[in-house]
């Protein structure tokens, strides 16, 4: 079973794959943002790999967020 999950997740055929594959990579880059907030440099390029690599809508909307809003905006809400 575990067999499974992970083929499907390598293969990206399913919806389920997809999301969990964009996932990962908005993971990847909110943790790269968060560093570049507290002056990492050099994250740019993980910056731009997850964006790229993004196959939804939505997380491609997640991650023009992300890197267009201070990591910590939601404090002032």
């Amino acid at each position: 079973m575990i067999c499974n999950a992970v083929d499907e997740l390598e293969t990206g055929q399913t919806a389920e794959a997809i999301c969990a594959r964009d996932a990962d990579r908005l993971e990847m880059l909110l943790q790269a943002v968060e560093y570049r907030d507290i002056g990492v440099r050099r994250v740019e390029g993980w910056i731009e790999s997850a964006r790229k690599g993004l196959r939804t809508e939505t997380g491609r909307r997640v991650a023009e967020a992300a890197v267009t809003v201070s990591p910590l905006a939601w404090r002032n809400r």
